[in-house]
């Protein structure tokens, strides 16, 4: 009886810390990071003078040691690259922001707020000519998505990113391919 107890017991703490790490799914997902009148959201239509790309890289891993935030690995990444080479005769005025989150290649959907974004692997990192140019961890914020039809992934988000100098908020309403 009790090598029964215990059994059961560890069976339970095992599944439970296996769900502990699963990224929350949305059905039918309401997108609702966002408010209806938001602004300065970055969307597939990026700003003039900007480039904003949106993929989602099979077989990879959050790497933050890497330039671009990942590397091979066993998941898919989702990448947010947007940047500006500035105004042409002014110096040092070029940025780049990378938004990097993971995903098991059988999720079709996620909502994560907060602390669940740790599961996620979200990092933000700003090139800049400045002095914080790594990649930070988000925990604060939400992040919904939704894989279309198409193979294409439709995500929302409003992350706080977490700057020595002060918070920013990243927003966020974009297709990813």
């Amino acid at each position: 009886m009790k090598a029964t107890i215990i059994t059961i017991l560890l069976a339970l703490f095992i599944f439970s810390s296996c769900k502990k790490n699963e990224v929350p799914t949305c059905k039918n997902c309401n997108f609702d990071c966002l408010e209806a009148n938001e602004h300065d959201v970055i969307t597939n239509n990026c700003l003039a003078n900007w480039e904003c790309d949106f993929v989602v890289v099979p077989d990879s891993k959050v790497d933050v040691e890497e330039y671009l935030g990942f590397t091979s690995g066993a998941k898919n990444v989702f990448q947010m690259l947007k940047s500006t080479q500035g105004e042409e005769f002014i110096a040092d005025d070029e940025f780049t922001d990378i938004l990097v989150f993971e995903l098991d290649d059988s999720q079709k959907s996620f909502s994560a707020d907060n602390n669940e974004l740790e599961k996620m692997n979200v990092h933000f990192k700003r090139v800049c000519f400045c002095s914080e140019v790594l990649f930070l961890p988000i925990t604060t914020g939400c992040l919904q998505g939704e894989k279309q039809s198409n193979g294409s992934w439709f995500v929302q988000g409003k992350l706080t990113i977490p700057f020595s100098y002060g918070s920013e908020v990243v927003k966020l309403d974009a297709e990813f391919n």
